[in-house]
């Protein structure tokens, strides 16, 4: 040690700055390098492009080799709510985005533990002017470091890891609200269709009855008042039919948004997709008391709040006043030599971090109050559904008895038309109540669809998805299945 020192103090203080500066400028020769990334519309086209089947299934595997199969995502198979829920969270782009967020994450949780460099400072002079003789250049050369930072590092940490573990279940959180989007747009499909087929054949057996009733009053067998009675009914189906077609249309883009499909793709419904008729609701009350520990965003909002917590600690902590500890070594003109240390303390007289502080615990109080709001929602969204549910399956019983009702009237007004006891009119009004007793009891299985996932979303517990049987695959635009 001695000998390196005395060859330090050999070296004129010229050649020493040099060396001093070569070694600033080479120490961030390992850094990292920056590389362009521009918005081209060749970028936009290729992020968006579609990948192959066999990616699909690779990537359905990474996601969860569990829940979604490799296999289920083959060509040859029809969509489901459950295929459409894998295509939808590999391809949505907003989910691709928000999985960044990921990144951002983790570089933080990486810099929270990353110390500050350490300051070092050099200063040389000349002696120009004045009594020059026996006098040198002088010098100084030295290095400090911010020991306060030592002090709050674990807090930094810990908070940097709570936010980290919160970008995931946030992340989670929408992954899961998306599945759960393009279920329920699998079964709008269902339910478009259904109607539009009960609107069809509706369509189709009033406009034969309409042509009947036209020829029949050619020949004086149908009063007018019948005939315009059959030409509102085929009229009003007819209307039907279209706005039916145009909610299978509706549906349809919506279930290609949501799965990151362009628009008009077509898709190849299973016939293993069933509206439900009916429901059997888990433990209601387990549900409210369990929902915090389930919901993936109740579960985020207290990795939030932790992570807060840990910052105002860190906030605390950083009253301890900042010290500076250095090293040096210095010559001044008349070649004196000296090594020494030096200590700066802050002395927290007027800024104590009272106002970080403050800030800290507002914050803190803020997401305390957000979360208990939070619960209370989610735990009366929960009530909500549960009332809706058990009001559908009433409704839906009511509308199944109704069905039979209008189905036994419609066959006995055939029965009364050909047996020549029943005017045209009032069997086209027959037929047009039991189309529309039937698609009512489809809307209302829709909505008992809809309020089903609506409890799974407030509760956090997919006890509809679980027993929901599998289903079917979609063909894209000029891709054969």
């Amino acid at each position: 040690m001695k000998f390196y020192h005395g060859y330090w103090r050999g070296i004129p203080p010229p050649r020493q700055l040099a060396w001093v500066a070569a070694l600033v400028l080479l120490l961030p020769a390992g850094c990292q390098s920056y590389h362009s990334r521009p918005l081209t519309p060749g970028a936009v086209a290729q992020a968006l492009k579609i990948p192959p089947w066999r990616q699909l299934r690779v990537a359905v595997e990474k996601t969860s080799a569990e829940q979604f199969p490799k296999t289920m995502l083959a060509p040859s198979q029809a969509i489901t709510p459950n295929r459409a829920a894998a295509l939808a969270l590999i391809l949505n782009p907003s989910l691709r985005a928000l999985r960044d967020a990921h990144g951002e994450a983790s570089a933080q949780l990486l810099q929270s533990g990353i110390l500050t460099n350490p300051q070092l400072t050099a200063s040389a002079g000349l002696v120009t002017g004045g009594y020059r003789t026996d006098t040198f250049s002088p010098y100084g050369i030295g290095v400090s470091w911010n020991l306060r930072q030592l002090i709050d590092r674990q807090a930094r940490i810990s908070s940097a890891r709570y936010q980290f573990q919160q970008v995931d279940l946030e992340v989670a959180w929408r992954e899961w609200q998306t599945a759960e989007a393009a279920r329920l747009a699998v079964y709008a499909i269902a339910a478009a269709k259904a109607q539009l087929r009960e609107a069809r054949r509706a369509q189709r057996e009033l406009g034969r009855t309409y042509q009947l009733a036209r020829r029949a009053s050619t020949l004086g067998l149908v009063t007018l008042f019948d005939l315009g009675l059959a030409l509102h009914a085929n009229q009003r189906v007819e209307a039907l039919v279209l706005t039916s077609r145009q909610r299978l249309q509706r549906s349809a883009a919506d279930l290609a948004r949501v799965m990151g499909l362009p628009p008009g793709t077509v898709f190849t419904l299973s016939h293993s997709v069933r509206l439900p008729a009916t429901a059997r609701l888990p433990n209601v009350a387990q549900l409210e008391q369990t929902v915090a520990s389930r919901r993936l965003d109740l579960l985020a909002l207290r990795m939030g709040y932790q992570s807060q917590q840990e910052q105002l600690r860190a906030a605390v902590l950083r009253q301890f006043p900042s010290v500076n500890i250095g090293f040096e070594q210095a010559s001044d003109v008349n070649n004196v030599h000296r090594t020494g240390f030096a200590v700066s303390i802050d002395l927290p007289i007027f800024d104590r971090n009272q106002g970080r502080i403050a800030q800290a615990r507002a914050t803190r109080q803020t997401l305390y109050d957000h979360y208990m709001a939070r619960v209370f929602s989610a735990r009366s969204d929960i009530g909500q559904a549960v009332v809706n549910i058990r009001s559908l399956r009433r409704r839906i019983r009511q509308a199944q008895s109704t069905v039979g009702k209008y189905d036994d009237l419609a066959s006995r007004a055939r029965q009364g038309l050909q047996a020549h006891s029943l005017d045209i009119g009032a069997y086209a009004d027959a037929v047009e109540q039991r189309e529309r007793a039937r698609i009512r009891l489809l809307q209302l299985q829709y909505q008992l669809a809809q309020n089903l996932i609506a409890l799974e979303l407030a509760s956090g517990d997919d006890f509809f998805t679980k027993r929901a049987p599998p289903t079917e695959v979609f063909n894209h635009r000029g891709e054969t299945p």
